[in-house]
């Protein structure tokens, strides 16, 4: 009887090395889908901040009139303000893109002097932040018009660069998000 409790313990304790040989061989492999999942956590949440911001910048933009004068800046200007203050620091870093259009008709052009039927007094370059001051955020994008709706809309679109970091992998992605609100002014 005491041989084979003796030989029992003997086999318990090549047992705990061998799985200690099997956690090390799986560590690896469970930190990197640990790893993976948290910076896919991470990206996910910057892409709902995003999203939040662009409506909450759609929003903004579709309730101010076209020739709202401000104490500083343009309608654009205070309209992508407001989606950088609304993105909780996601579009503070360097490679944020934020683009914010008022546009009308169908396809949408950004509303100036020459939209009718209701244009503004001030240029196209006060409608929109796209770098040649007459592009639309999100282009050939179709709008209904009737005698009753011109087809004003706020078009806003914001992306920044994001990592998917997986073990000793590095990916790198594009976070983006858009939003289009109509516009409550025709003025």
């Amino acid at each position: 009887m005491g041989w084979r409790v003796k030989w029992k313990s003997r086999r318990h304790h090549d047992e705990a090395g061998v799985a200690l040989v099997e956690f090390a061989l799986i560590l690896p492999i469970f930190m990197a889908i640990a790893l993976g999942t948290l910076s896919a956590g991470q990206a996910y949440s910057a892409k709902l901040d995003l999203a939040h911001a662009a409506r909450e910048g759609a929003r903004y933009g579709a309730t101010i009139r076209a020739n709202q004068t401000f104490s500083s800046g343009n309608w654009a200007a205070n309209v992508k303000q407001l989606v950088i203050d609304r993105a909780a620091g996601d579009l503070s870093g360097t490679g944020a893109v934020i683009c914010v259009s008022l546009v009308q008709g169908s396809p949408g052009v950004v509303v100036g002097p020459a939209t009718a039927p209701h244009p503004t007094s001030n240029a196209q370059s006060n409608y929109t932040t796209q770098a040649n001051g007459s592009s639309p955020c999100i282009a050939n994008e179709t709008y209904p018009v009737t005698s009753s709706d011109p087809g004003r809309r706020v078009q806003i679109s914001v992306s920044k660069p994001s990592k998917l970091e997986v073990m000793l992998y590095s990916i790198q992605l594009s976070v983006t998000a858009k939003a289009t609100s109509h516009s409550e002014s025709n003025s």
